[in-house]
C-alpha cells in the first residue's frame, strides 16, 4: 500500500533528474561546439586550420632545390632515428643537435629574410618566423618527439629487466637460506 504510493513520486523525481542531466549535457555539448568556432569567420576551427594549411601548401613552390633538399634532410633524419633506435647515445646527440637547430631557427630566419634572393624564388621568411617554423622547426620537433618516445620505450624495458633481475636475485637468496 504505502510503498505503491511513493513509486509515482520517485519516478517523477527520477525523470526530473534525468531531464536536468540531459539539459546540462546538451549545454556542455553546445559550449564545446561554440568553443571550436572561430569568432570572426564563424567557421569550425578544424576546417579553418585545414583551409589555411591547404592555402599555405599551395603558396609554396615545393620544387625549389633548397626546399627539396630540406625535405630530403627531414626524411634522412627520420630514417637515421629509425635505424639508430637501439643506439640511445647517438639519438641523444641527435636530439640535442636538433634542439639547437630549433633554437637557432630565429637567427636562420633573420638571415634568410635578408638573403632570400640568393636561394629562393620568393620571400617566404616573415618576421614572425611562421614559414621557418613550419618547414624546419616543426619537423625537427616531431623527430625529437619520436626520439623521446623511443627513449621512454627503452627506459621502460630497462626497468622491467632490472626488476626481473632483482626478483631472481631475491628468489636465489631465499633458496640459499632454506
Amino acid at each position: 500500500g504505502r510503498h505503491g504510493a511513493l513509486l509515482p513520486v520517485a519516478m517523477d523525481s527520477m525523470e526530473e533528474a534525468f531531464a536536468g542531466v540531459e539539459h546540462a549535457a546538451g549545454q556542455v555539448v553546445a559550449d564545446i561546439r561554440k568553443a571550436f568556432v572561430d569568432a570572426q569567420s564563424g567557421k569550425n576551427v578544424f576546417q579553418l586550420a585545414k583551409d589555411q594549411a591547404v592555402a599555405f601548401a599551395a603558396a609554396v613552390d615545393w620544387r625549389e632545390p633548397w626546399l627539396a633538399s630540406l625535405l630530403a634532410l627531414h626524411a634522412s633524419l627520420l630514417l637515421l632515428v629509425i635505424f639508430t633506435r637501439r643506439h640511445t647515445t647517438a639519438q641523444a646527440c641527435l636530439f640535442v643537435a636538433l634542439g639547437a637547430c630549433i633554437y637557432c631557427a630565429k637567427y636562420a630566419n633573420a638571415w634568410c629574410a635578408a638573403n632570400w634572393q640568393q636561394f629562393a624564388s620568393q620571400p617566404y621568411f616573415d618576421e614572425q618566423g611562421l614559414f621557418i617554423s613550419v618547414v624546419l622547426s616543426a619537423p625537427f620537433l616531431i623527430i625529437n618527439i619520436i626520439i623521446l618516445i623511443n627513449h621512454l620505450s627503452v627506459l621502460s624495458g630497462l626497468i622491467v629487466r632490472a626488476k626481473r633481475a632483482e626478483l631472481k636475485y631475491k628468489a636465489r637468496s631465499k633458496k640459499k637460506e632454506n
